[in-house]
C-alpha cells in the first residue's frame, strides 16, 4: 500500500475536484488545437443543443470502401541516431468483405544528424513534388517517413476508386509539415473531382473544450442527454474554419456511430466534398458494427492490423541486429554504451 502523505492527500483532492469542474463545464466556444509549435489555437463560437446533433438515419450504400494506416516503432535509439520501422498498408471493401488488401513491406530506416536532411528532403519531394522548408528533427523523422508512405498509398487509391465511394484516413484532414498545404489541397480537391467521399477518423483527438475539458467526452456527455440511445452526429467546426488558406481541409464532426459503443471519434469530412453529411455518417454506421471493434469503422481497424508493428516483431528486430553486429565485431560493452539507458536500470523492477 501507498504512503500518501497529508499533503499528496491534498493535491489529490484539488485534482479530482479540477476533473469534476471539467466534465461540468458547458462554456460557449471550443478551442481547435492548431498542431503547430507557437500557433494559437483557434477559437470557435458554438453553443450545442439539441438542434446541433443529428440522428444518423441507416442508408444502405453499394459502394466500396478503403481505409490506409500505418505503424511504426524505434528498435534502438543513440544519443546521435536511432534505427527505427515502419509499415503501411491499406485494404478496400465493398459489401461486408475484404476484396483487396496492399503491404508496403516492413521499412528499416537509419535515421542519424548526419543525413536526417538529405533523408527527409528526399522523402518529401517524392511525395509533394517540391522542397520542404526544413527537416524535423531525430524524434519525429520517423512517424514522418510512415506519414509520408500512407498518404501514397491514398493517392493511388483515389486512383482505384470510383464515384460514391469511400476513401478513410486515420486522423484528421488538416496540414501541417505533414502533409503539407499544397498537398493536401490536391487530394482533398481530386477526391472531390472524382466524387470519392475522403474523410477523416480520428482515434485521439486534440480538440478541447472551453479552458479544460476534452471536446469528445463533453459532446457526448451533452449528446446522450440530446439523443440517448441513438447513433447521432454533431457538426463542431464554424464557416470561418474553412477560408480559403485555412489549413483545415476537413468539415469537423463529433460522432457516435453506435449507439451501444462506448466510444465517439472525431470525424473530418474533405471541406471540398457537397454531399449530404448523413449519407457519409450512414455509411461510418454501417461499417462500425463489428463486435470487436463496436463504434469503429472496421476498414480502418482491418488496416491497422495489417499494419501494425508488434513487440515481437521489434525484439526480433532488435535480436537480429545486436547478434549481426557482434558478427561484424562489435563488443556487447560498446554495443551497451551506445544503447543503454540509464532509466531502465532505475526503473527494471517495474519492467518485471
Amino acid at each position: 500500500m501507498l504512503d500518501i502523505t497529508e499533503n499528496i492527500d491534498k493535491e489529490i483532492n484539488l485534482a479530482v475536484n479540477f476533473i469534476k469542474e471539467a466534465l461540468s463545464q458547458e462554456p460557449s466556444y471550443i478551442e481547435v488545437d492548431s498542431g503547430e509549435e507557437g500557433k494559437e489555437p483557434l477559437l470557435l463560437d458554438k453553443n450545442l443543443n439539441e438542434l446541433s446533433f443529428r440522428k444518423i438515419q441507416e442508408i444502405k450504400l453499394d459502394k466500396k470502401v478503403a481505409a490506409v494506416d500505418g505503424g511504426s516503432a524505434t528498435v534502438v535509439k543513440g544519443r546521435s541516431f536511432l534505427i527505427g520501422i515502419y509499415r503501411t498498408g491499406s485494404v478496400i471493401f465493398h459489401n461486408g468483405k475484404r476484396i483487396k488488401q496492399k503491404t508496403i513491406p516492413l521499412k528499416l530506416e537509419i535515421i542519424s544528424q548526419a543525413d536526417i536532411s538529405k533523408r527527409y528532403f528526399s522523402a518529401y519531394r517524392d511525395l509533394v513534388g517540391e522542397e520542404p522548408s526544413e527537416a524535423p528533427g531525430i524524434e519525429k523523422m520517423l512517424d514522418r517517413l510512415r506519414l509520408f508512405s500512407e498518404w501514397k498509398l491514398a493517392q493511388e487509391l483515389l486512383d482505384e476508386l470510383n464515384e460514391g465511394d469511400m476513401l478513410l484516413i486515420d486522423g484528421s484532414l488538416k496540414a501541417s509539415i505533414a502533409p503539407p498545404h499544397n498537398f493536401l489541397l490536391k487530394i482533398t480537391q481530386g477526391a472531390k473531382a472524382k466524387g470519392i467521399h475522403l474523410v477523416g477518423v480520428t482515434k485521439t483527438s486534440t480538440l478541447y473544450w472551453g479552458d479544460r475539458s476534452p471536446l469528445i467526452p463533453a459532446v457526448v456527455k451533452i449528446g446522450e442527454r440530446f439523443c440517448p440511445n441513438c447513433n447521432w452526429f454533431c457538426q463542431i467546426s464554424a464557416d470561418e474554419l474553412h477560408t480559403k488558406s485555412s489549413s483545415y481541409f476537413g468539415t469537423i464532426y463529433v460522432a457516435k456511430l453506435k449507439a451501444s459503443s462506448d466510444f465517439a471519434f472525431r470525424v473530418d469530412v474533405n471541406r471540398f466534398d457537397p454531399v449530404d453529411p448523413n449519407v457519409v455518417f450512414s455509411f461510418l454506421s454501417n461499417l462500425a458494427s463489428d463486435p470487436a471493434f463496436l463504434g469503429y469503422p472496421y476498414p480502418l481497424a482491418a488496416a491497422h492490423h495489417l499494419c501494425r508493428i508488434t513487440t515481437g516483431e521489434v525484439e526480433d528486430i532488435r535480436y537480429k541486429l545486436q547478434s549481426k553486429a557482434l558478427e561484424k565485431g562489435i563488443s556487447t560493452a560498446d554495443w551497451d554504451l551506445l544503447f543503454t539507458d540509464f532509466h531502465e536500470v532505475l526503473n527494471a523492477d517495474l519492467n518485471k
